[in-house]
């Protein structure tokens, strides 16, 4: 509003009286409250991304390589999560893996009760396929020869189930050759007894107890790993039959996120560097050169920093740490089937396990706080942020082990093998303290 029409409102009041006194005071109101935010830019985050976090915080900076070794992700938890990964999978550097699911097949909680007049039609499985590994186009056919069977033992809701823990199986309902694409679903008419469980039960519990659960598979040397969203719309059991009635009636059976499931995860790493693990599950293969991570039970990794600790705080006993990230460069810069994040635990002193404080940090773009841990592909390097883990570590004077894991290690197929501390990128943490 420019002074022109300033006037113009005290002439109108002039002529209106009151009336052009409330307009002008109003409109003079309206001016001074725009013109501060007319005024006001507001902050951006953009381009801070590519600034070096480092550039952020003053104080001395300093990088320390670290000693590390690959261990057996062993006693991997498997039940109670939505999500799950079968097939049969030959790698050369980590050997073989067997992928089994195991899944509870319920009714609903009110249960369901079939007449005698019902005639069953087909049972079909249909699975909402989350991704396929190795990965390809998604416009990449993938054959698969799938093996669904039923089992001969009940998946129990609330039992412990591990990754090395195999079910009993029984009958095979599903012996074939199907065709699927990344992340659609694939389509199973099953030749399952499930009709006849029926109409021996009507409760929820009767039929668990009957039924059991079933089995997903791939054929040995099918060479692909499918993880399936048990979240999903898509994923369920359906019944199709039909009464001299009615036609074209379904039922569909609880095998979702509700039902229980967990995985068996078998590996093989003879003639290959993980092969020590087939001795003994116990041992550590030492990292100089090349460090293994694997999912689905495979390995993680245990990075000691008490060697840097002690030395550190002996030289620098008053030092406060700023800044501070744990950097992992990959070894092969031009491997794209990377997994997209990894996790840090800190072991305490009777060998239990917990995120590093960092973890619990939300990420804030402006100081850089936050956990991150995901794969930078400018620097071919995961950047984990372990700022009060290692403040922590320097004040208490004593590292018990740093473990890295892969995120949805339980469901991804993703690996990665990192540069070992020999090496002229090695696993290291960067850092700024002062003093």
């Amino acid at each position: 509003m420019n002074n022109r029409n300033i006037r113009i409102l005290i002439q109108l009041d002039k002529k209106h009286n009151g009336f052009g006194a409330k307009i002008a005071a109003l409109c003079l109101t309206l001016l001074v409250l725009l013109v501060p935010v007319a005024c006001t830019e507001e902050e951006s985050d953009l381009g801070l991304s590519l600034q070096d976090p480092f550039t952020l915080y003053e104080g001395v900076r300093d990088t320390a390589s670290l000693s590390a070794c690959t261990l057996l992700d062993d006693s991997l938890s498997t039940a109670g999560y939505t999500a799950g990964t079968f097939g049969d999978y030959h790698d050369p550097v980590f050997g073989d893996v067997e992928a089994i699911i195991y899944s509870q097949i319920s009714t609903t909680k009110e249960g369901v009760r079939i007449t005698e007049d019902v005639i069953f039609d087909s049972v079909v499985m249909t699975l909402a396929i989350d991704s396929v590994f190795p990965i390809l186009p998604d416009s990449t056919p993938q054959p698969l020869h799938v093996i669904v069977k039923q089992l001969d033992e009940q998946v129990v809701s609330d039992s412990a189930y591990y990754s090395t823990d195999k079910l009993a199986e029984s009958s095979v309902c599903f012996f074939d050759d199907v065709v699927t694409y990344i992340a659609d679903s694939i389509r199973l008419v099953l030749n399952s007894n499930i009709d006849s469980v029926l109409r021996k039960s009507c409760s929820q519990e009767d039929f668990i107890k009957q039924a059991k659960g079933f089995c997903l598979k791939l054929a040995p040397g099918s060479n692909k790993l499918l993880t399936v969203d048990f979240s999903a719309l898509g994923t369920r059991l359906s019944l199709y039959y039909h009464t001299a009635e009615v036609p074209n009636l379904k039922y569909d059976f609880v095998i979702n996120s509700e039902a229980a499931h967990c995985m068996y995860y078998g590996h093989n790493y003879a003639n290959t560097s993980l092969a020590p693990f087939a001795s003994n599950r116990k041992d550590s293969i030492e990292g100089s050169q090349k460090l293994y991570l694997e999912p689905l039970g495979g390995t993680k990794l245990r990075v000691n920093m008490q060697d840097f600790i002690t030395r550190f705080s002996k030289e620098h006993p008053h030092a406060v740490i700023h800044y501070a990230e744990l950097l992992l460069p990959v070894s092969d810069t031009a491997e794209t089937q990377l997994p997209v994040r990894v996790l840090a635990l800190k072991r305490n002193a009777d060998g239990t396990s917990q995120y590093v404080t960092d973890a619990n940090v939300l990420s804030n773009p402006y100081t850089y706080s936050g956990f991150d841990g995901y794969y930078h592909r400018d620097s071919h390097q995961y950047r984990l942020r372990i700022t009060r883990h290692l403040q922590e570590m320097l004040r208490t004077g004593r590292d018990y082990g740093t473990e890295l894991i892969i995120d949805a290690r339980r469901s991804s197929a993703l690996r990665a093998v990192i540069n070992g501390s020999g090496t002229d990128n090695p696993v290291r943490v960067d850092f700024i303290y002062t003093e």
